[in-house]
């Protein structure tokens, strides 16, 4: 009986694939073992804050585009740190030679408000944020007065060593808005007010050729300043008219040590004068009645001068006058019989 034999097919791929997956695995065994990827970032850190003069927390206020913005430094476990600085989300200057606990960097920020960030890199990419951005504004624009300042007379004390005044005005900053304002000859003298007043009381010494100013500060120190004169000085008896019974009357409290006085209706007492404002000073009572105050010949206001108590040396009238043009000035009795007496003891005169 004959048997024949069965013919095997060859296997020459077959071989081929477990050899080179044989290969294969004999390679990663033989080679070094790789290091795991990084995936974790530097550690936390953050803006530090109140750096700088007009810095308060995480909000900086410039009158310059140069910005100093100070962090902590922060590590990374596998590989150097870098920091990328930004503004309002782009990157605008990489930082390298981070040697020190803190680090302080320099960038300009455009002008406006904008908002500047700090990031952490390790050699894989991985990104930190710092805790906080900072809120930048930066204001190169000067104050601005919106109505023209005036110092003038006004009424309140006279006293021989100051005559009542008030400096007038309104102002504003289209960038960090007003922060405050200073009266003064010079700006370490002598009145600061905060930035919603328009008007400020305060006395200048008599027959003084002081310059008072007024500067506007806005939030990142930036001023705008004017210039007035505080001249003031009472008009010479000399230089008043009195008509219908006037008499002068010694008063140890009054200006000059006396005032002039009339108990008529009618009676007037005029000067002409030149400068910025002009006042009336008198002495208030229970005796005293009313006065019409004529300027140029037109009755400007009507004064009383009553008061349950006497008070000497009282500006009881102040008006502006034009600039470079004479106006002539007026006080006539409008008193009655029951409170009869009008007196003038100064016309004040700011030049």
């Amino acid at each position: 009986m004959m048997v024949r034999g069965v013919r095997q097919r060859p296997v020459t791929a077959a071989v081929a694939v477990v050899a080179a997956l044989a290969a294969f695995t004999a390679f990663l065994a033989a080679a070094p073992a790789e290091a795991a990827s990084d995936l974790t970032p530097p550690a936390a850190f953050d803006i530090v804050p109140d750096v700088g003069d007009y810095q308060t927390g995480y909000s900086v206020a410039s009158p310059y585009n140069n910005i100093y913005v100070s962090w902590q430094a922060t590590t990374d476990e596998t590989s150097a740190v870098t920091y990328e600085m930004t503004v309002d989300g782009l990157v605008v200057r990489t930082v390298t030679d981070a040697a020190y606990a803190t680090i302080t960097k320099r960038i300009d920020v455009p002008e406006g408000r904008h908002v500047v960030g700090v990031a952490a890199l390790d050699a894989a990419g991985n990104r930190q944020e710092a805790s906080h951005d900072l809120d930048v504004l930066v204001d190169k624009t000067s104050p601005t007065f919106t109505s023209f300042p005036l110092l003038l007379l006004t009424r309140g004390q006279a006293t021989e060593s100051g005559y009542p005044m008030r400096f007038t005005w309104s102002g504003t900053d289209v960038g960090s808005g007003l922060a405050s304002v200073r009266i003064g000859p010079n700006e370490q003298c002598c009145y600061t007010t905060g930035p919603r007043r328009t008007h400020y009381d305060f006395t200048v010494e008599p027959q003084s050729s002081v310059a008072w100013r007024i500067w506007l500060y806005d939030g990142v120190g930036r001023t705008t300043r004017t210039v007035r004169d505080g001249y003031v000085a009472t008009v010479p008896w000399s230089d008043v008219t009195y008509r219908s019974r006037w008499r002068k009357q010694s008063d140890s409290a009054a200006l000059d040590g006396s005032e002039w006085q009339t108990r008529r209706s009618g009676a007037k007492a005029s000067a002409t004068v030149e400068g910025r404002s002009v006042a009336w000073v008198a002495t208030t009572g229970p005796t005293r009645g009313r006065a019409d105050v004529v300027v140029n010949g037109r009755v400007v206001d009507t004064v009383n001068l009553y008061s349950a108590k006497r008070h000497a040396g009282r500006v009881v009238w102040a008006q502006k006058l034009r600039l470079g043009r004479s106006s002539t000035v007026a006080i006539v009795s409008r008193a009655s019989d029951r409170r009869p007496v009008v007196g003038v003891d100064a016309l004040l005169v700011q030049r």
